[in-house]
C-alpha cells in the first residue's frame, strides 16, 4: 500500500488542478458570453461552446432526471441568478457539482484514510463516522458556497450602488431619457462592478425586448436582492406613474443612498476597537508580556543560588 501513496497523491494533484481550471475556464467564457450577448442586440447569430464536458453534463445531467420539476427549477434558477450564474446550463452545472461533491469527496476521504492511516490505529466506526461527515459537507457545501457568493456580491453592489445613482442622476439632468441613461451608465459600471455591470446588462436587454422599465428595474431589484435597489425600483415606479420630475427623485435618494454609505462605513469602524481586543490580548499582550518580564526573570535566576 505505501508504494501507491505518490500514484494516488499524483492523481489528486492532477485531479485538483484540473477541476480548478475547468471551474475557472467556465466561469471566464460564462462572463464573456453574457458580454456579447447582452451589450449589443444579437444579429440572429448562435454562440455556443465548443467543449464536449459541457454537452456531457447537459445529457447526462439534465435537472429532470433528478425529479427537478417546474417549480423547483425556476427556485434554483433565481438562487443561482442571485450568486452571479446567469448562464442557462447553471442548472446542470449545480446539480452535477452536487452529485460530484456527494460521490468524490467519501471516496477520497476513503483513499486518504487507507493510504495514511493504519489500520490497527482507526477502527471501522470511525472510519465511517469520517465518510459520512465528509458526505454531509458534500451535500451542504454547495448551498453554503451559493450563500456565501450571495453575501459578497450584496456586499459590492451595495458599495457600488451609490456611484451607479451619481452616474444616473448625472445623465438624466443632462437630457436624457431613464432608460438611455440606464444603457449608458452600463458600460462605466462593468468596469467597477462587473457583477452589478451583468445586471445592467440584463435590465437592458429586458428593455428592449419590450418589457416596461418598472418592471424589469423590479426584475433587477429581485437578482441583486438588496433593499436599496427595491427602494430604488418603487421611486422610480412612483415617479412614473404619478408624473413628477426623476431627476428630483433620483438626486435625493442618491444622497440618502450616499449618507448610508457613510454611516456602514462608520459602523464597520467603530466595530475595529472589539475585533481588535481578541487578537491583542492572545497574540500581541503575550509577546509584550514575555519581552519586559524575561530581563527580570533572568537576574533574579541569576541572584538565586544554584
Amino acid at each position: 500500500m505505501l508504494d501507491s501513496i505518490p500514484l494516488i497523491v499524483a492523481i489528486l494533484s492532477f485531479g485538483t488542478v484540473t477541476a480548478i481550471a475547468f471551474v475557472a475556464g467556465q466561469q471566464v467564457w460564462m462572463q464573456s458570453r453574457i458580454q456579447r450577448r447582452l451589450a449589443v442586440p444579437t444579429d440572429g447569430s448562435d454562440v455556443r461552446a465548443p467543449k464536449a464536458l459541457n454537452a456531457f453534463i447537459t445529457r447526462y445531467f439534465d435537472e429532470r432526471r433528478f425529479g427537478v420539476d417546474d417549480t423547483l427549477r425556476g427556485k434554483l434558477r433565481r438562487e443561482l441568478i442571485k450568486a452571479g450564474y446567469f448562464s442557462n446550463d447553471a442548472i446542470n452545472y449545480y446539480i452535477f457539482s452536487r452529485l460530484a461533491a456527494v460521490l468524490a469527496l467519501p471516496l477520497l476521504t476513503y483513499l486518504l484514510i487507507e493510504a495514511f492511516v493504519p489500520a490497527t490505529r482507526l477502527g471501522t466506526p470511525l472510519k465511517l463516522g469520517a465518510i459520512t461527515i465528509v458526505m454531509l459537507l458534500g451535500v451542504l457545501g454547495p448551498d453554503a458556497y451559493l450563500a456565501r457568493r450571495r453575501r459578497k456580491l450584496i456586499q459590492h453592489y451595495r458599495q457600488s450602488f451609490p456611484d451607479m445613482l451619481d452616474l444616473l442622476v448625472v445623465c438624466v439632468d443632462s437630457g436624457l431619457s431613464l432608460e438611455a441613461a440606464l444603457d449608458r451608465i452600463t458600460r462605466e459600471i462593468v468596469k467597477q462592478n462587473r457583477a452589478l455591470g451583468s445586471n445592467l446588462m440584463m435590465l437592458g436587454a429586458e428593455i428592449r425586448a419590450g418589457r416596461s422599465t418598472v418592471e424589469a428595474l423590479g426584475s433587477l431589484a429581485d437578482r441583486l436582492g438588496l433593499d436599496e435597489a427595491r427602494s430604488f425600483a418603487l421611486v422610480l415606479r412612483q415617479s412614473v406613474e404619478l408624473g413628477s420630475d426623476i431627476g428630483d427623485a433620483l438626486r435625493v435618494f442618491s444622497d440618502d443612498m450616499r449618507e448610508k454609505r457613510l454611516l456602514r462605513a462608520e459602523e464597520q469602524a467603530n466595530k475595529l476597537p472589539v475585533k481588535m481586543v481578541f487578537p491583542m490580548a492572545c497574540l500581541i499582550f503575550p509577546v509584550i508580556m514575555g519581552m519586559i518580564m524575561l530581563p527580570l526573570a533572568l537576574r533574579v535566576m541569576a541572584v538565586l543560588p544554584r
